[in-house]
């Protein structure tokens, strides 16, 4: 089992008794709680955990802070062609 599997896993079981209706700040609420506390100061851990979170809570109108990617066409070229 990967690391983002089993973030997922214990997401899942966090989350299993949440009502439907619950609003997305609860749900962040009870994810975060749910993390292991090694898995904070950990890299690789850290990076799962935050990943599965991120899959959890979009399908419940979380919008990521990432920056949206940039469009493949007329961009600089990595290595100069």
């Amino acid at each position: 089992m990967t690391w983002r599997q089993e973030a997922a896993k214990i997401i899942a079981e966090a989350t299993r008794d949440l009502p439907e209706d619950a609003t997305l700040a609860e749900r962040k609420r009870v994810v975060d709680a749910a993390c292991p506390p090694g898995w904070r100061t950990a890299s690789w851990p850290q990076k799962a955990w935050q990943a599965a979170r991120r899959d959890y809570l979009i399908r419940y109108g979380y919008q990521p802070r990432t920056k949206p990617k940039a469009p493949q066409d007329g961009g600089m070229p990595l290595f100069g062609d």
